[in-house]
């Protein structure tokens, strides 16, 4: 009897434990799978963000904050292993990752065009940047790289040569010629002249050099784009070679030949001349002038009855001449400004003439018109805008003649030697005149600003040339090249370039191979500019892109960009096929992965898969050239696929299918041993490791295999799809069935996968406890143990006792065991015993079999019981309460708090459980700790029991002995 409630016991205690583990690792399992959710939408707390910061630092040393893009990283673990592809800086000089906790490093392989490494003290380039992350980080681990600009050398030259072939004079080697340079980026560099002393030029400004002399800028920055012009010299046709482009490492030059010619190149010249009148005028009072003469500007100072003339102008060269406002100290200026060109050789006379405190009483203005040179057309008329600030209507005539009437913005017409004058106006209003059509004569002047003084006559002289017999017609031939190695995809690409004659610009496109032909007048002074594609990859160059137009001649312009080698990009294509041996499509995978790689590391990937075609192909768009200039040889690879070989041509990757094979693993083999051995089912637990093939009906990595008594049973057959070691554990599952003893062996099955010629093979071998085993096999011994003849009936008894008091809680209860239906015991049971019971019963009737217990309790007043197996839980009624007197104030008290509840017994209620606990509640740490518990408690319980067992046996086998 004794043995059978011991098996009993065991059942149950193992029934609970079994119970506890499924629910402690429900909630278990519910609560990592928050924790892992939480984590996810946390973008994982232990990662640490990254950014490797890249900055620019000047050739001194110097660091700065400005951002440094296109500049290329691996990224690798401290012990060498390569996360990711290529990592470039993005526009704010970034590159941002997420790493778990551990020692990293950055490997710079690329600088940004432009940029070399940076270097250490040693001179030695750095290219490595390591890096820490603890986990504990609150703020971006920042890695801080640099990178230090190239530079080149600029380099301006001259040199003077006369038309005739003979030698300079000495004066001609004494010709000061004036250079403008500007710099893109603006800055302030520095240059010397033949190896002089150092000089400073901030860009816009400009540079003098004489016959055979050179300027050179030594440190430029690489990509910043340059442009050198020549101001004219009077006799000289200029002829410029470089005069525009981008800094390179290996230096830029800029060539200026002048061609003395004197005949070929007519000037002129500009006289300014100061009067000042009225009583009381300060006749010693200067006055400043401005000139902007061929677009270069200069300040003067004059007097009254002082001039300043301005010789040797080429025809052609334009100017505007403004006096300074002096209203405010009482001088009203006739003329305030000048704009016109210079048309030929003579002297453009401007007067400005200012009156002091000028009379309060209109005053007229005069509109002449002049014509020099020989063979005028006496009847050629030109058209006059005149502006007058007042906006009103006023009278002129013409020579004297019929009176007309002209609105402010309207137009006069005036021939040759004629006169307009405007009598009347207002004093102190301004006036406009403007040349608008000049009939094809040359204006020497095109516009006379000024401001109408009582009592004076303003004068507005307009003189025009008649045009020379004009010379033959030069022409400029702009043909465009790039240089080199350049993108494909910029072929057909159009570079803007534009032509400026004379200042007047034309705006075209030229592809690569292009040329386009312009007809410019001889004399005229030309430019060519192309816009900068440095962005773009590009450099520029250009010869014979400024200079004189010669009658006659043809200029050949070339405008060369040459692409980055730095920059440049291979287009790596490859097509994915496959050799399936007779099967069909289905065995294909739906994509694959194709890698590129460069040294054996990671550039880039590719997720491929089949186009509308079915055929699989794949692009990668990387560098062309390392940063020393080498070509990158590049490999591809694809991720491995378990059922097919690649064999690699080129980029191109052809798959070989590679069927799977079907192993069969020995079978078990199952002995019995022992007398009166009852038909009993045992299991086996079939175990595959690092994710070997498992056969059909397994979960996961296991399999359970059941035999009912003595026989043979199959593993079942192991698929195959690549070579390798697999290894699985076979093993017998103790069933705790009553007599049995298990077999406690465990086999080590492997299976040795190996591919020769396009199949697979496989070969086994076994193990039994770290033994060469033959055969799968498991001997249990049957032994029948004597039946136990009491059961042991117990259990808890439970309180709930609500808002009962104390004073009335239940002192104790009875409790009713009833076997088979009919009352068998009674146990008073009390506070003393912790509310809880056991009493021994006997396990089977008379008639031999076994009696079924159940068990009930005396009622209990005002509470209702529930009873679960042996244990009773009773739960307090209460009263219905009683509505407060709304009519009266409650009555005050130190206890007033404290609810008042009806009378009724209970025991205390140390449970601290919600009063409606559902079912597990997602990391709810206090159920699971219960269950925990729970389980703890009745494995050792259940270990207890089964060493009784064992002791019981031991001593009923010494019996036997």
């Amino acid at each position: 009897m004794r043995t059978a409630a011991v098996r009993t016991v065991s059942v149950l205690l193992a029934a609970v434990f079994v119970l506890s583990s499924l629910i402690s690792g429900t909630l278990g399992w519910q609560s990592l799978n928050q924790q892992a959710k939480n984590e996810a939408q946390s973008d994982n707390a232990e990662y640490a963000h990254v950014e490797l910061l890249k900055l620019e630092k000047l050739p001194d040393g110097t660091k700065t904050q400005n951002p440094i893009p296109g500049a290329a990283f691996f990224l690798f673990t401290e012990g060498g292993e390569q996360l990711g592809g290529r990592y470039v800086t993005d526009g704010d000089g970034k590159i941002s990752v997420r790493l778990e906790p551990g020692e990293y490093y950055f490997e710079e392989i690329f600088p940004s065009t432009g940029f070399s490494f940076d270097k250490g003290a040693d001179g030695t380039a750095i290219s490595r940047y390591p890096l820490t992350v603890t986990g504990e980080e609150t703020e971006p681990v920042t890695v801080t790289a640099y990178n230090v600009r190239l530079q080149g050398a600029l380099s301006v030259q001259k040199l003077v040569q006369n038309a005739d072939g003979s030698p300079l004079s000495e004066a001609q080697k004494q010709q000061a010629f004036v250079f403008d340079v500007t710099v893109s980026d603006g800055g302030t560099y520095t240059y010397s002249i033949d190896n002089g002393e150092p000089q400073l030029l901030t860009s816009g400004g400009t540079l003098t050099l004489r016959h055979g002399q050179t300027a050179v800028f030594e440190s430029l920055p690489v990509g910043v784009t340059y442009s050198v012009t020549e101001q004219p010299v009077a006799g000289y046709a200029v002829s410029g070679t470089g005069h525009r482009g981008s800094i390179t490492q290996a230096g830029s030059t800029a060539r200026f030949t002048n061609l003395y010619a004197p005949g070929q190149t007519e000037t002129g010249s500009l006289t300014v001349s100061k009067e000042v009148k009225g009583e009381g005028a300060d006749l010693q009072m200067e006055y400043a002038f401005t000139a902007v003469i061929g677009g270069q500007r200069e300040a003067f100072i004059l007097k009254h009855g002082e001039s300043k003339t301005f010789p040797d102008l080429p025809v052609g060269t334009a100017y505007t001449v403004t006096e300074a406002d002096y209203s405010a100290e009482g001088y009203a200026a006739t003329v305030r400004e000048y704009t016109g060109q210079i048309t030929g050789s003579e002297t453009i006379l401007l007067p400005f003439v200012n009156v002091y405190e000028p009379a309060a009483e209109p005053g007229n203005l005069t509109v002449r018109k002049e014509i020099v040179g020989d063979n005028a057309d006496p009847d050629k008329e030109f058209t006059f805008q005149v502006t007058v600030s007042d906006d009103g209507i006023y009278e002129y005539t013409v020579d004297g003649g019929e009176t007309q009437q002209l609105v402010s913005g309207g137009t006069i017409v005036l021939k040759g030697g004629q006169t307009a004058v405007l009598e009347d106006l207002p004093g102190g209003v301004t006036y406009t005149v403007g040349e608008i059509d000049a009939a094809g004569y040359l204006a020497a002047v095109e516009e006379i600003t000024g401001t109408l003084v009582g009592g004076e006559n303003a004068l507005a002289l307009f003189q025009n040339r008649v045009p020379d017999e004009p010379q033959e017609a030069a022409t400029i031939r702009i043909t465009k090249e790039v240089a080199g190695e350049y993108p494909e995809a910029d072929r057909d690409k159009g570079f803007c370039i534009t032509l400026l004659v004379d200042g007047e610009e034309t705006a075209f496109s030229l592809k690569p191979g292009e040329t386009k032909e312009f007809e410019v007048p001889a004399g005229a002074q030309y430019e060519v500019r192309e816009e900068d594609y440095y962005a773009d990859g590009y450099s520029q160059s250009i010869t014979n892109g400024t200079g004189t137009a010669r009658s006659g001649r043809t200029v050949e312009v070339t405008v060369t960009n040459t692409y980055g080698k730095d920059r440049l990009e291979a287009e790596i294509e490859g097509e994915k096929t496959w050799e399936l041996g007779g099967y069909d499509e289905s065995v294909l995978p739906e994509a694959i992965t194709v890698r590129l790689l460069c040294h054996g590391l990671l550039v880039e990937e590719e997720l491929v898969t089949p186009d509308d075609n079915g055929e699989w192909h794949y692009h990668f768009t990387v560098p062309k050239y390392e940063a020393d200039g080498d070509e990158i040889a590049y490999t591809v690879e694809e991720a491995p696929l378990d059922t097919f070989i690649p064999a690699y041509e080129g980029y191109n990757i052809q798959n070989t299918y590679l069927p799977p094979i079907w192993v069969d693993p020995p079978v078990i083999q199952k002995k019995v041993e022992g007398e009166k051995a009852p038909e009993t089912q045992f299991s086996f637990l079939l175990k595959g490791e690092n994710k070997a093939p498992m056969p059909e009906g397994s979960e996961g990595n296991t399999k359970i295999i059941t035999l009912t008594g003595r026989g043979e049973a199959e593993l079942g057959r192991f698929p195959f799809e690549k070579a390798g070691v697999y290894t699985y554990r076979v093993s017998e599952l103790d069933g705790g069935e009553e007599g049995w003893s298990y077999d406690a062996s465990v086999y080590t099955l492997t299976v040795t996968v190996t591919e020769q010629k396009g199949k697979l093979t496989a070969t086994q071998s076994l193990e039994k406890n770290g033994q060469r085993a033959r055969e799968l096999v498991f001997i249990n011994r049957y032994e029948e143990e004597e039946p136990q003849n009491t059961v042991e009936i117990g259990g808890t008894k439970t309180w709930k006792h609500g808002d009962n008091p104390e004073e009335k809680w239940p002192r104790s209860v009875i409790v009713e065991i009833y076997a088979d239906g009919e009352l068998a015991a009674q146990r008073k049971v009390t506070a003393k015993d912790s509310w809880k019971y056991a009493v021994e019963l006997p396990r089977y009737a008379a008639d031999g079999h076994e009696i079924v217990y159940t068990v009930d309790e005396a009622a209990v007043p005002g509470y209702d019981k529930a009873i679960h197996g042996y244990d009773l839980v009773n739960t307090y009624r209460a009263s219905k309460p009683v509505e407060p007197d709304d009519s009266s104030k409650p009555v005050e008290s130190d206890n007033s708090s404290t609810p008042v509840a009806p009378d009724g017994p209970s025991t205390p209620d140390n449970s601290s459980k919600p009063d409606n606990p559902g079912g597990p509640q997602t990391g709810d740490g206090s159920q699971t700790e219960l269950y925990f518990a729970l389980m703890v408690l009745s494995l050792t319980a259940l270990l207890v029991t089964v060493r009784l067992r064992q002791r019981g046996t031991y001593r009923r086998n010494h019996r036997r002995r």
